[in-house]
């Protein structure tokens, strides 16, 4: 199985973006034996001024743009709710998103400190030239030698160990249950205190564990809709841990704006007319 494949099912998905993904690159890392970012290419018409999102289960974002006068790069942290994230007038850009941890660990930034921020990635670190050099480079493999480079010349500097082994092991068995895993469950299987749990998932993830696990669990019922519109809500819900239908109804419109039967029945018509699903 390719690398790029192996690593699709936990990407986190966005059925609402208004905007074309293009190629698709896992940056692994031989020193962590496993992947650091992923990274596409994403277009978006000259009249969308941002992305309807939704939380996702902890990819923490950087978004280059690839246009020649307008180089830039926005850091784009964790979703504690759904919202529109600006696109600051720029349409094409370059979006690499660090699996859990990552970032922190390459770049030394507490990941908290971005949650639900879009802001210059200059404020946080320095990027000299880069943002200029990716919006020129002609290609995606081109510039995409430019962000490994980039991460290295970081990773370098000095790994940020602190915990990572730990958030790697939490979020792995919490994709694993599709989120449904108590806090008491990690304290257990850890031996670490519910305390330094939170500490350790705010600094590495961006979000409390309980925040991190809800998101979790969203994204798997989310996923399986996506792939199957017509399967049954009520054993997609069970299989992911939501037990009661009402709570799984106030949840899922919480996140999506639109209730379950809704969205499922938006979905059902889609596929009808042979439209293509966003994922």
């Amino acid at each position: 199985m390719e690398e790029t494949e192996k690593y699709v099912k936990i990407l986190s998905v966005q059925p609402f973006w208004e905007a074309e993904k293009k190629h698709r690159s896992i940056l692994m890392d031989p020193d962590l034996g496993g992947p650091v970012a992923v990274a596409y290419e994403l277009a978006a018409g000259p009249d969308i001024d941002g992305l309807t999102s939704v939380p996702g289960i902890g990819l923490l974002g950087i978004m280059f743009s690839l246009e020649k006068d307008k180089p830039q790069a926005i850091i784009c942290g964790l979703l504690n709710k759904s919202k529109k994230v600006p696109l600051y007038g720029v349409h094409h850009t370059l979006c690499c998103q660090f699996f859990p941890g990552q970032f922190t660990r390459l770049f030394g930034i507490p990941s908290h400190e971005v949650t639900d921020v879009e802001a210059p990635l200059e404020d946080f670190i320095r990027v000299g030239s880069v943002p200029e050099e990716i919006a020129l480079a002609e290609g995606f493999d081109n510039q995409m030698e430019i962000v490994k480079r980039f991460i290295g010349e970081w990773k370098n500097r000095k790994l940020r160990d602190t915990s990572d082994g730990l958030v790697q092991y939490l979020m792995k068995d919490a994709l694993q249950r599709h989120g449904s895993l108590q806090i008491a469950q990690m304290e257990k299987e850890t031996g670490y205190s519910a305390r330094y749990l939170q500490k350790v998932m705010l600094e590495h993830v961006g979000l409390a564990p309980k925040t991190a696990l809800n998101n979790i669990r969203f994204q798997s019922v989310l996923q399986r809709l996506l792939e199957n519109p017509f399967c049954s809500l009520a054993e997609t819900a069970q299989a992911c841990g939501y037990y009661d239908q009402s709570y799984f109804t106030k949840v899922f419109k919480d996140y999506m704006g639109t209730t379950p039967a809704a969205f499922v029945k938006k979905l059902q018509g889609m596929v009808r007319k042979g439209e293509t699903i966003k994922k």
